[in-house]
């Protein structure tokens, strides 16, 4: 019978490419209609019936019957965004080339935007803790509204539309120029998205004209205060670093980017019950269960899903690995759409990691957990469980969004090395890199 099936998804498939869609529909339809058909031929079906369909309404209605069946189907959502008009069918790249970057050298050509106060003209600042932007002369104060006024909303990406096209793997290449319009200066930067005109002083947010570029979607504004931070790194180096030959920086206030991700995983698992088990006479709870022969070993198995929301990876490297835990304190749920108008004055980061790579570490912090999770689960429902094996090939990435989180950064100098310190600019949690064999030296232990 099995074979029956997978000759009939053949032969569909072949009259379908042959353009015989009468046949195709027939040998097609009947794989659907057969019970003992698996849920990856009835999806690799409804894909193809779609296919040879000729009606919008009715190709639409196959491939929502495939995302039933797998909603993690990259073929099925891809081409349904394609009939969505949500993706165009020329902006596909070959998933066996890696998309190219732009060859030519010539620094690209960008807007900026100055804030200024309009009451005298004067620097505006955000100022940390609260949603208002202050102008460093005058005093005057004003809310920053405008992403609100517009109805942003803090939108999530298609993780697998954005791996069909470049978006998803290409990083900002090359130089970026931009017209200062506090001096006429033209600027150049690299790698910053904002920043002050080292002539006239203009904090400027550089508005960087690419489709490739994924634009920030959301912006955890700052919390901590330079002064709070400033005493926050004090503290830290008094506990422990313990030395008066040292020299330090004031902290700087910087935005960097990071990746979330949305994850759906399936995690599966089998094992043997330990021989000497009673075997109930209603079966097992969970999964299903065989007596092989004579050893009367019962094989268990099992599934353990769970959906994980915001999984976040930094997509730059200028925060040292060391000091990422500091990363892991930000309080998400607090995320505000994005507004330019939050960097005025602030240094902010391009990502220099794509959301192709960053996925794949998600992907592994995802998996890592879940295994943790099924053998718990394997565990509770069989004790003593022998040969666990777990597969974990349903591991999905639905969606994304690009943030930028607020970090306090400072340097402290000793025996001629230079230490980074990293505070979280909305939590005021501190992770710094201390020197070697300090701790020994300080209590006269030899090396």
């Amino acid at each position: 019978m099995l074979a029956d099936i997978h000759s009939l998804l053949v032969h569909g498939i072949a009259a379908a490419k042959a353009g015989e869609k009468s046949s195709a529909r027939r040998y097609l339809e009947r794989v659907l209609l057969d019970r003992d058909a698996t849920r990856d031929e009835k999806v690799e079906a409804q894909l193809w019936l779609a296919r040879i369909s000729d009606e919008h309404t009715e190709r639409r209605e196959h491939l929502e019957q495939a995302l039933v069946l797998d909603p993690l189907n990259a073929l099925a959502r891809r081409e349904l965004a394609i009939l969505d008009g949500r993706l165009k069918q020329e902006d596909i790249i070959d998933p066996d080339r890696q998309p190219a970057q732009a060859a030519n050298n010539a620094p690209e050509k960008t807007t900026a935007r100055r804030f200024t106060c309009p009451q005298c003209g004067g620097v505006m600042q955000f100022e940390p803790g609260g949603n208002l932007v202050r102008c460093a002369y005058c005093g005057h104060r004003q809310t920053v509204l405008s992403a609100f006024q517009q109805g942003l909303t803090l939108e999530e990406h298609d993780f697998i539309l954005a791996m069909a096209t470049t978006q998803g793997h290409a990083l900002p290449a090359g130089m970026h120029t931009f017209h200062c319009q506090g001096c006429q200066a033209q600027l150049l930067t690299s790698g910053k998205i904002s920043g002050r005109c080292p002539y006239c002083g203009s904090p400027h947010v550089v508005e960087i004209e690419t489709s490739n570029l994924v634009q920030p979607e959301g912006i955890i504004p700052f919390a901590v205060t330079a002064e709070k931070a400033q005493q926050t790194f004090r503290r830290w180096l008094d506990k422990n670093v313990h030395s008066d030959r040292i020299r330090t920086t004031r902290v700087r206030g910087l935005y960097l980017p990071a990746w979330t991700f949305d994850i759906s995983r399936e995690i599966r698992w089998r094992g043997v019950e330990p021989e000497g088990t009673p075997v109930p006479g209603l079966g097992v709870s969970m999964g299903i269960s065989s007596v092989s022969g004579k050893s009367r070993l019962r094989v268990h198995e099992g599934n353990y899903y769970v959906y994980e929301d915001d999984v976040l990876v930094m997509a730059t490297h200028t925060l040292p690995r060391d000091l990422l835990s500091v990363s892991e304190k930000f309080l998400l749920e607090e995320t505000v759409p994005y507004d330019s108008a939050y960097l005025a004055d602030w240094l902010a980061e391009i990502y220099s990691i794509s959301a192709a790579d960053a996925s794949l570490v998600a992907r592994r912090m995802v998996l890592e957990k879940g295994q943790k999770a099924a053998r718990l689960q394997a565990l509770a429902s069989v004790p003593g469980i022998e040969n666990l094996q777990l597969s974990s090939t349903n591991i999905g990435v639905l969606s994304y969004k690009l943030l930028l989180l607020p970090f306090w950064i400072a340097n402290y100098r000793h025996e001629e090395k230079i230490y980074t310190v990293a505070i979280n600019g909305q939590t005021n949690h501190i992770c710094g890199q201390k020197p070697p064999g300090l701790l020994k030296r300080l209590l006269g232990i030899g090396d």
